[in-house]
Parts: structure tokens; C-alpha cells; sequence
């Protein structure tokens, strides 16, 4: 029987565009560490608030393509694929880490030892939590995810709207963790990748829902971002204890695959669709390496006669700052990228991640 292979969904390429300079973002936005700055400034604590969390985008991204790919799916192909794609890139960049973020640390520690810290026993528990550079935290998570990839492709094959609908009142509750516990990350972020597989398997309902009720949808998302956002002004809301920072992504991801599936339906020549294109196809590298620039310039800036800036409690000042940052960022994340892979040709993808 020949299986026909699914066309190309270019409004997900798009977002996963999207979701990278986000995320860098965000940790752009943490370069400024005043911790006055959300009470003083609405913008910025708008733009910290909005801009959190869209990792939330990568793993409905994830769960969307495995849902969309399961025409081809091989248990051994798929392990391979992720050990030269995921696994290898981790385990390079912890070692560029291990080496200029935390020698110092671990010169000071026995090689083992069985009652105390030592340099195995710390470089293991790193690579198992993710610590060794902020955004690695997502890594041992992911990693699991694809070690249950047989599971997910049986799961792949029934009705997932009530495990999407029952996934999204769980993420609800089950607060975000912190990020150093990936057991527990999965068991919040486990649920968005059924949730994204859902949304593929049942892709042209969900967008006529959104077209039925666009306004319902977009209050659903506005209020899924001004409840944590009043919060931070004020108490006694009644559902403070409640999570809502990945059901607004998860709105917002629907919300823009509605907005964008004229895409899916085009040829995309637009400056602005090449643009988020090619930050697509170097998502990866960037995730790998955008980290690394950011704790670079920052120490650049923190020694130059701008270092006050770091410190400051104008929003509109911290604001531009972390989107000069972002700027500097991705320009410096893109060319090393692209440079390391003109060195090492296709090895390159072992050593920072794929481009595509």
C-alpha cells in the first residue's frame, strides 16, 4: 500500500520561527536584574510575562510534526535520527560548558569519591537536570519524551481530543516546576505533546472552531495573560494557585495557526515568511548557542561605562536594552552557526544541532 506523504504545514515552520526569538528573548529580558523593575514598569513586566514560557511552543511544535510524520515513523530510524540531532549537540555543548562555565568549580573536586561531591558525580547530575547552561533544563525532558516514542506512535493512532481537553485542565494545575527537576517537567510538559498531537490529528476542525468562535478564543487568551499579570499587582485574586502561563501559550499557538493557515495554501515568497523561514531552519543551533552570547555580552556591557544599565529600574531603558540584546544576540548566534557548520560541513549538526 503506498502511503501519501502529507504536505508540508508552512504556518508551524513559521511559529517555530517565532517560538526561537522568543525564547531568546526572554533570557534577554533576564539580563536585566532589578527587582523593581516589574513593579515599576507595566511594559516590562508585560513583555517578561509574555515573552516566558514559549518553550511551550517547541514542544507542541514537536508533538504536532511527530503526529504529522507517523506515516514514516521507524522506532530504530527515530532513535538514531535523535541521538545525532539531540543527543550529541547536549553532550558537546555541556562539554564547552563544563569547560568555561564550571571548571573552576570542578578543578576544586576529587574525581570520585562515593561520600562527596566529585567531578563525575557533578558532571552526571548536570547532564541528567540540564543545569550546566540555563535552557538545557529542556533537554533531559525532551530526550525522555523521544525515548517514548513507540508509546506515543500506538497513542498516535486513537482519538486524542479527550487526552488533549483533559491535558489542557492539567497543566492547569499541575504548576510548571523548577526547571532543575526534568521528571517533574515531563509530567507538565508530557501533556502539551499529546496536546500538540491532538491539534494536528484533528487540524481542520480546530481551525473551524477558532473561525466560529475567534472572539470567544481571543478573550480566553487575554484572560489566560491579564489574571497572572494582575496578580503581580494585586492579591487575593481567588485563583492565584492555579497555572495559567501554558494555557496561554497553548491558545496563543492555536490562535496563530488559525491566523496563519493561509499560508499552507500559497507559495511563500514574502520577505517576512523567508525571514522566520531561515529562523527556523537554524532554531536548533541558535537554541544551542544563544545562551552562551547572552552571558558574553552581558559581561561585556556589565565591565563597559553602560554597566549601571543592567542594574536600572526604568523599564522603557531595560526594555530596549533586551531588545538590543536580542538583536546582538541572534546576529552573533547566526554567524557562529554558520560558521561552525562552513568548518565541520554536516558534522556540524553533532556538535550545535541541524540546520535545516
Amino acid at each position: 500500500m503506498v502511503i501519501e506523504k502529507p504536505q508540508k504545514i508552512h504556518s508551524i515552520h513559521v511559529l517555530r520561527g517565532v517560538a526561537i526569538i522568543m525564547i531568546v528573548f526572554s533570557h534577554c529580558l533576564g539580563v536585566f536584574k532589578n527587582t523593581h523593575l516589574i513593579a515599576n514598569s507595566y511594559l516590562f513586566s508585560f513583555l517578561n510575562l509574555f515573552c516566558f514560557n514559549f518553550t511551550t511552543f517547541f514542544v507542541l511544535i514537536a508533538g504536532f510534526l511527530f503526529q504529522h510524520l507517523t506515516y514514516k515513523f521507524d522506532t530504530k530510524t527515530y532513535y538514531l535520527s535523535k541521538f545525532k540531532t539531540v543527543v550529541c549537540p547536549y553532550i558537546s555543548v555541556s562539554i564547552f560548558c563544563f569547560i568555561f562555565f564550571h571548571y573552576q568549580y570542578l578543578s576544586n573536586l576529587p574525581w570520585y569519591s562515593l561520600t562527596e561531591s566529585s567531578v563525575i558525580s557533578s558532571i552526571i547530575r548536570m547532564m541528567l537536570t540540564g543545569t550546566q547552561l540555563l535552557p538545557l533544563w529542556f533537554m533531559p525532558m525532551i530526550i525522555i519524551i523521544y525515548l517514548m516514542a513507540p508509546l506515543l506512535y500506538f497513542w498516535s493512532k486513537r482519538n486524542l481530543i479527550v487526552a488533549g481537553l483533559i491535558a489542557m485542565f492539567w497543566v492547569v494545575m499541575f504548576t510548571k516546576p523548577d526547571f532543575t527537576k526534568p521528571i517533574l517537567n515531563l509530567l507538565h510538559y508530557g501533556p502539551v505533546y499529546i496536546i500538540g498531537m491532538m491539534i494536528k490529528q484533528n487540524y481542520q476542525t480546530i481551525i473551524k472552531i477558532v473561525k466560529d468562535n475567534l472572539f470567544l478564543v481571543i478573550f480566553l487568551f487575554g484572560l489566560c495573560l491579564f489574571i497572572p499579570f494582575a496578580y503581580r499587582y494585586m492579591s487575593h485574586l481567588g485563583v492565584e494557585k492555579l497555572y495559567y502561563d501554558t494555557l496561554q501559550k497553548i491558545i496563543l499557538f492555536i490562535l496563530a495557526l488559525y491566523f496563519l493557515d493561509g499560508l499552507n495554501h500559497k507559495t511563500n515568497e514574502g520577505r517576512l515568511y523567508k525571514f522566520f523561514s531561515y529562523m527556523a531552519n537554524i532554531s536548533f543551533p541558535i537554541y544551542f548557542i544563544h545562551e552562551i552570547i547572552v552571558l558574553e555580552l552581558e559581561q561585556l556591557l556589565y565591565i563597559s561605562p553602560l554597566g549601571y544599565v543592567i542594574k536600572t529600574d526604568n523599564g522603557w531603558l531595560a526594555s530596549l536594552g533586551a531588545l538590543i540584546f536580542l538583536v546582538s544576540t541572534l546576529i552573533a548566534s547566526v554567524i557562529i552557526a554558520n560558521i561552525i557548520t562552513l568548518i565541520f560541513k554536516n558534522k556540524a549538526k553533532y556538535l550545535i544541532g541541524g540546520i535545516r
